[in-house]
C-alpha cells in the first residue's frame, strides 16, 4: 500500500465559524459524506451540542434572544462550539464568532495590532491553549479525554503514540549476553554449577567464568518498528498542523520506512509474538498501539464510526474567565447583592441565590462594575441585532445601584465608594483592520434608571489570551477606568 494512502487516513481540514448557519448539505460536505448520510451524525452533534438547529417558530409566537444570537445566516444548522472536531479522519477547526469570515477565508492574516503577522493556525492554537486551560480548572483536561477515546479514536491513537515516544523514548528489549570469560558482570552461580575449580590451599579457584553483559538493542526488529510507526504518526499529524496546534514534541526524520520491514501480515506477527512474551505493563501497552495502528493502517475499508472532539460548547463562559482573571479580578472574589427574603402568611421564610457581580474594581474613590459579554452586534439594515436582552441590561444597572448604596451588598468591601460607573466588555472582531487593543463601541441607557448608562467596550481578544495563559494581568484597566467614566 502506498504512503500517500496512510496519509490520508486523516483525509480533510475544514473550518468553520461558531454561530454561523450552515445548509444540512455543508455540514455533509465538511465531514466527507452525502447529505443522506449526514443525518445520525447531525443527530449526535446535537445530542453533543455541538451543533445546533434553527428553531421553527409559529407566527403568532416571539423569538426569544438566545434564539436570534445563535444563528448567523440562513442555513439551518449552526456550530454551538468552539474547538477541533474529528470524524472518521475529516477534522474540523471551529472559529470563536467574533472572527470574521472574510478573515476565516484568508491563510495567512496579520490579527494581532503592532505584533508580526500570524497564522490562521496560530490563532486557533492560541484559543485551543485557552480552552485546555479553562478546563483545567473547572472540567477535565484533554490528555484525559485523549487516553478514553485511544482504543476507537484514530487521532487520539496517533497522539497517544507520539506523547509516549516523547515522553518513555523508543521501544527497547535489552539483550543479555552471556559468554566464557567475557566483559561485564562474573555470573558466580551459573560458575560454579558449571566449572570445576582448581584448589589452592583448600581454596577454589575458577580460570573460566562465566560473565554477562547487557546489550541495548536499538537494532532490535520491533524496536525499528517502533521508531518508524512514531515518524509516521507525526507525519500525518503534520498534514493537518496538529503538532503546532497541541504543542505535541516533535520527531526527527527517520530514513526508514514501514515497507522496508516487511509485509501488514508479518509486521502484525512479529508485534503479537512479542506481545506474548512480554510481561513488562508499559511495553505491552505500546505493543497493543502498535498492533491497533497497524490494523487501522492498512485497513482497505473506511474508518471506523469514531469521533473525537476537543473544545467547548459554551464558549461564552470561557471569555467570562478570560476577562476576569486578565483585567485583575479572580473569580472567587466575586460580591453579591441581597437576594429578595420572601416571608409566608404562616411564618416560613425563604432565601433564594444572590446575584453576584463578575467584576468590581477600585480606583481614586470610584467604582467600576464591569460584565464580559460574549456577543457579536450586528448592524443590518439599520438596525442593530445580537445584543444583551433586557435582562442583562437590567441586571447591571441593578449592580451598579447596589454598589451606590452599599448597605444593599452581602458582603460589602470598606473601601466601596459612591460614586460608580458601569460597562460591559465585550470581544472585537477579527477582520485585519482592526489594531486597538480597546474600542469603546455603545452607550446603553434605560428610562428606569434616569440618569444612569452602561458604556460597551469591545477587547481585543489575542492580548487578553496571552495575558491569560501567562498568568498576568493586562494594563488595560486604566484606560478602561478613563473611557468608562467619560461624560457619565
Amino acid at each position: 500500500m502506498s504512503r500517500a494512502h496512510t496519509e490520508n487516513r486523516l483525509r480533510s481540514l475544514a473550518w468553520a465559524r461558531e454561530r454561523v448557519a450552515y445548509s444540512r448539505k455543508q455540514i455533509a460536505d465538511i465531514f466527507g459524506m452525502s447529505p443522506n448520510e449526514s443525518g445520525n451524525l447531525i443527530l449526535t452533534l446535537m445530542n453533543e451540542g455541538i451543533l445546533s438547529q434553527r428553531r421553527k417558530f409559529d407566527r403568532t409566537e416571539q423569538a426569544d434572544e438566545s434564539a436570534l444570537e445563535s444563528f448567523i445566516g440562513s442555513g439551518d444548522y449552526a456550530f454551538s462550539y468552539v474547538g477541533m472536531y474529528c470524524h472518521r479522519g475529516h477534522l474540523v477547526y471551529v472559529m470563536p464568532k467574533y472572527y470574521t469570515e472574510d478573515a476565516l477565508m484568508e491563510p495567512e492574516l496579520a490579527v494581532v495590532g503592532g505584533a508580526l503577522p500570524t497564522t490562521r493556525m496560530n490563532v486557533f492554537a492560541q484559543v485551543i491553549k485557552v480552552i485546555a486551560r479553562y478546563k483545567s480548572k473547572y472540567e477535565n483536561v484533554f490528555s484525559d479525554a485523549l487516553h478514553e477515546r485511544e482504543s476507537t479514536c484514530y487521532l487520539a491513537l496517533l497522539v497517544s503514540l507520539l506523547c509516549d515516544y516523547a515522553e518513555h523514548g523508543e521501544y527497547r528489549e535489552d539483550v543479555d549476553l552471556i559468554s566464557r570469560n567475557g566483559s561485564g558482570r562474573i555470573l558466580w552461580n551459573r560458575t560454579i554449577n558449571t566449572t570445576t575449580p582448581f584448589m589452592q590451599d583448600g581454596t577454589p579457584v575458577y580460570v573460566d567464568v562465566d560473565t554477562c553483559r547487557t546489550i541495548d538493542a536499538q537494532d532490535h526488529f520491533i524496536t525499528r518498528l517502533h521508531r518508524v510507526i512514531v515518524k509516521e504518526c507525526y507525519r500525518q499529524l503534520e498534514l493537518f498542523s496538529l503538532p503546532e496546534l497541541l504543542e505535541l514534541p516533535h520527531v526527527e526524520t527517520i530514513e526508514e520506512n514501514i515497507e522496508e520491514l516487511g509485509e501488514t501480515d508479518f509486521l502484525l506477527h512479529c508485534v503479537g509474538a512479542e506481545l506474548n512474551q512480554q510481561f513488562d505493563s508499559r511495553r505491552r501497552h505500546i505493543l497493543q498501539l502498535m498492533q491497533t495502528y497497524l490494523h487501522q493502517r492498512f485497513e482497505q475499508d473506511e474508518l471506523p464510526e469514531y469521533s473525537f472532539s476537543f473544545g467547548c460548547t459554551h464558549f461564552h463562559t470561557v471569555w467570562e474567565d478570560v476577562c476576569r482573571c486578565s483585567l485583575g479580578v479572580d473569580v472567587k472574589s466575586r460580591y453579591g447583592i441581597q437576594p429578595p427574603r420572601w416571608s409566608i402568611c404562616d411564618g416560613a421564610a425563604s432565601d433564594v441565590q444572590p446575584l453576584k457581580l463578575d467584576m468590581l474594581f477600585e480606583k481614586e474613590g470610584v467604582a467600576y462594575v464591569f460584565d464580559a459579554k460574549y456577543y457579536l452586534p450586528e448592524i443590518v439594515n439599520g438596525r442593530v441585532s445580537r445584543l444583551p436582552g433586557v435582562n442583562d441590561v437590567t441586571k447591571q444597572f441593578l449592580y451598579a445601584i447596589a454598589v451606590q448604596k452599599k448597605e444593599a451588598l452581602s458582603t460589602p468591601p470598606e473601601w466601596l465608594p459612591y460614586t460608580v460607573c458601569n460597562a460591559f466588555l465585550m470581544p472585537l472582531p477579527v477582520d485585519g483592520s482592526r489594531t486597538a487593543e480597546v474600542e469603546y463601541y455603545a452607550d446603553i441607557e434605560m428610562g428606569l434608571f434616569s440618569g444612569m448608562r452602561i458604556k460597551v467596550f469591545r477587547l481585543q481578544a489575542a492580548q487578553l489570551y496571552e495575558a491569560y495563559l501567562t498568568h498576568r494581568k493586562c494594563n488595560w484597566p486604566e484606560c478602561l477606568f478613563s473611557l468608562t467614566c467619560r461624560e457619565v
